[in-house]
């Protein structure tokens, strides 16, 4: 039981980081690639780690245990979702602010009809996540957690995973109020010709003249995303690195 719980530790905390991390979890890989690289990190990490103590041996002690260490591994992954759905729901908010609203997909990471936007900025932030090191990042973070052993963040870490859900909107916020105020903007103005040329309605030409000036915001401001998409990363991993001091 000893040999089996230095493996068995690191593999339900993985399992459970691969049940909420962005691009582990999605649904696009199948589920055999990740129960082998499961078992692949989970064998990597044992030998890395300092001795850990042996799994139990009574039945509802190692369920206890299994469920408390996916867990876990599922709030640590969370919070890096949390980050790359807070770029989605950016575009999700900038396509309600263009009228773009329509144009949807049913896109396989999605649980049902998604609008075409938040798709795109979907792969953004995967994007951004890979090339940013977020992988890498995340898995540092996971084998730091087992600096003090085989215990898990007591509750005020989980409190403040709920509050990090606040980061959402404030961050997809952050990114679509270019959009936003240009969408306002053209909103203005189509409403002030109206009252001067009533045949210059919105539906005439506000809906072509917002979509238009809203893509061209976007495509405008994509070079810039990557300094405010980075320290989303950072406050994500700084608040992986909070739950994991529970020495």
């Amino acid at each position: 039981m000893l040999w089996l719980g230095q493996f068995l530790w690191p593999f339900l905390r993985i399992t459970g980081l691969f049940l909420t991390a962005p691009l582990f979890g999605s649904a696009m890989v199948p589920s055999v690639v990740k129960a082998a690289l499961v078992a692949a990190f989970a064998a990597a990490l044992a030998i890395w780690l300092p001795a850990l103590p042996a799994f139990p041996d009574d039945p509802p002690g190692a369920i206890y245990a299994g469920v408390v260490q996916i867990a876990y591994g599922a709030m640590l992954g969370m919070v890096m979702q949390i980050v790359v759905m807070a770029v989605a729901c950016a575009g999700e908010i900038a396509g309600l602010g263009m009228g773009l609203s329509f144009a949807e997909l049913q896109f396989r990471e999605s649980p049902g009809v998604t609008p075409v936007l938040y798709d795109v900025m979907l792969w953004v932030g995967l994007m951004a996540f890979m090339a940013a090191g977020g992988p890498e990042a995340m898995f540092a973070v996971l084998a730091l957690s087992f600096k003090h052993g085989i215990g898990v963040a007591d509750i005020n870490s989980w409190s403040s995973l709920a509050a990090f859900g606040g980061f959402l909107i404030g961050s997809a916020l952050r990114l679509a109020v270019p959009v936003l105020a240009v969408s306002l903007s053209v909103n203005l103005l189509v409403g002030l010709t109206a009252v001067f040329a009533p045949q210059m309605n919105l539906l005439t030409i506000g809906f072509p003249l917002l979509i238009l000036a809203g893509l061209w915001v976007m495509a405008g401001t994509t070079p810039y995303l990557g300094p405010v998409i980075g320290d989303m990363m950072h406050a994500g991993l700084q608040a992986m690195l909070r739950m994991t001091n529970h020495g």
